[in-house]
């Protein structure tokens, strides 16, 4: 049984000559389906990106954090990668991070600071959201002020393995 496993990288990112520190941390997907929100189709299975999000969002909320925008092609990078996770494509990690900062840019028209959660193991949004929580860069990148769009997505492997990745951006 593979139990709770976090990966954490301290990524320097830099934008307009200065430089955003972005988190980068793994989740562990789930199996591929779609969703509407905030206009665009997330690739996830609707119950599971939905509840994560609402999750999320009241977390924020509680905060006084702004809700972030889920955005359909900021979740199909998150679901790639995930499945490359869960087909053995790419280790377990944030393999190619910057290359996803680079095109989560460029389907939003900019950006500045980018980070990524990933995880593996959990099998609910919840736990994957009660994980992150508990682990302070990932819980740090869940409560940037300064992000304002996401993508989340999963990929369930055929041992049965959840791996789960969001990225996190912020659009001025």
């Amino acid at each position: 049984m593979i139990r709770l496993l976090f990966v954490f990288i301290l990524v320097i990112s830099s934008c307009d000559k200065k430089e955003d520190i972005a988190l980068v941390d793994y989740l562990e997907p789930v199996d591929s389906g779609s969703v509407g929100l905030s206009g665009n189709e997330n690739i996830a299975t609707p119950d599971f990106s939905q509840e994560y999000m609402k999750l999320l969002n009241d977390h924020r909320s509680k905060l006084g954090l702004r809700p972030l925008i889920h955005d359909r092609d900021l979740a199909q990078l998150s679901t790639e990668h995930s499945t490359d996770m869960a087909n053995g494509t790419v280790p377990f990690g944030h393999s190619g991070f910057s290359l996803r900062c680079d095109e989560a840019r460029s389907f939003l028209g900019g950006g500045n600071l980018c980070a990524e959660n990933v995880a593996m193991g959990q099998k609910t949004p919840q736990g994957v959201f009660n994980a992150w929580l508990s682990s302070s860069g990932h819980r740090a990148n869940m409560e940037q002020s300064r992000s304002t769009h996401t993508g989340f997505g999963f990929k369930q492997n055929q041992k049965g393995t959840y791996y789960w990745t969001q990225i996190f951006i912020e659009l001025k």
